[in-house]
This record gives C-alpha cells, sequence and structure tokens, in this order.
C-alpha cells in the first residue's frame, strides 16, 4: 500500500471515529447534571441500542416465542420471522407480564423488533417512548435500521407507516405494542 492510500484509509478511520464521537458525545451529560439531549436523529437512537443501553441486555417479551412468524392480523410488515425484546425500563412496567389496558409504558421505554431470515437479523425495528420529541409519533420514536445502523425507517418519518399498523386490534389497549397479541395463554388464564 502507497503512502497516499495508507493516508486516505487513516482520514477515513479518523472521520468514522470522530463521528462516533460526536454521536455519543451528544448522549452525555453536561458539567451542571443536565439530562442527556433527547434523541433526534437516527443516528442518536441507534448509538443508545446498540452503545450506550445495548439491547443485547434486553429482556425477551414475556409469554412470547423468542422466534415468531412477523405476521399479525392486518399486516404483514416484518417477515419472515422475529424477535422482540425490551429494556428494563419497558419490562419494570408490566404487571404480570402485560401492560395493564390502557396504560403507556414510561418515558425511555424501549421496544425492540429483530427481524430475521435464514437465522440471520436482516432490520432492526425500534420503538422508543419519548413523548416530548418533535419526531415522536404517539408518543413513541419509529425507527428501522440494518444490521449496521443504517437508517431503512428514519425517526423524521414520525411513524408514518407504521401507527395505522399499529393501530389495529389490541395495539391502542397496550400503547401501540403489538406483541402483546402474541403472547401465549398462561395456565388457567
Amino acid at each position: 500500500m502507497d503512502n497516499s492510500s495508507r493516508k486516505e484509509k487513516q482520514t477515513r478511520r479518523l472521520g468514522g471515529v470522530m463521528a462516533m464521537v460526536a454521536v455519543l458525545g451528544s448522549f452525555s451529560c453536561t458539567d451542571q447534571g443536565e439530562a442527556p439531549e433527547p434523541v433526534g436523529q437516527d443516528g442518536q437512537l441507534f448509538a443508545l441500542i446498540t452503545q450506550l443501553e445495548p439491547f443485547s441486555t434486553y429482556t425477551l417479551f414475556p409469554r412470547a416465542d423468542s422466534i415468531t412468524t412477523g405476521t399479525l392480523n392486518g399486516s404483514a410488515a416484518h417477515q419472515p420471522f422475529v424477535r422482540v425484546s425490551m429494556n428494563a425500563t419497558a419490562f419494570n412496567a408490566l404487571q404480570g407480564d402485560t401492560l395493564p389496558l390502557g396504560g403507556s409504558f414510561p418515558e425511555g421505554s424501549i421496544i425492540l423488533k429483530e427481524i430475521r431470515s435464514n437465522g440471520q437479523t436482516i432490520l432492526y425495528a425500534v420503538l422508543h417512548k419519548n413523548s416530548n420529541n418533535p419526531f415522536a409519533g404517539n408518543g413513541w420514536l419509529w425507527a428501522e435500521y440494518e444490521p449496521d445502523g443504517t437508517p431503512f425507517f428514519s425517526v423524521t418519518n414520525r411513524g408514518a407507516g407504521c401507527i395505522a399498523c399499529h393501530s389495529r386490534e389490541q395495539g391502542p389497549l397496550h400503547d401501540f405494542v403489538r406483541t402483546f397479541e402474541r403472547q401465549r395463554q398462561t395456565v388457567g388464564g
């Protein structure tokens, strides 16, 4: 590799590192102890679910199969298989493995759906409860990402194209999270 190619490669690496520092820096608190800035860009939300609060630490959606078909009544958006998990904030809002009917998830809740094909994740669908965010639709940020972080569906769309399906069936009864419709019944339930 000649010197110009080596310098170009180093410059690209440095640019990538600087971009990540900028994204992560947007989450840091100020010296005065203020809360982090709200998620307002796709890169910020992807950094939240992969680095600051990695989805690998999330809990599988209770009483739902770990991997299931992506089809629900009125929706075939996420095919062929899905795996749904939630962060601790969302999980702690549940009572008896469900959200009380008509209840809402607290701010900061994250529901993450991995869309899978041939044993591989091909897309991440993310709901992040952030009601006061200007990009929120029905109180949630809605986004989809390719595994490398490339936005497939931007938070700036405010859930357009998602909310209609999430408003079907039991969606409105469970704060627009339809995975409750996939839960297995408990014995005697």
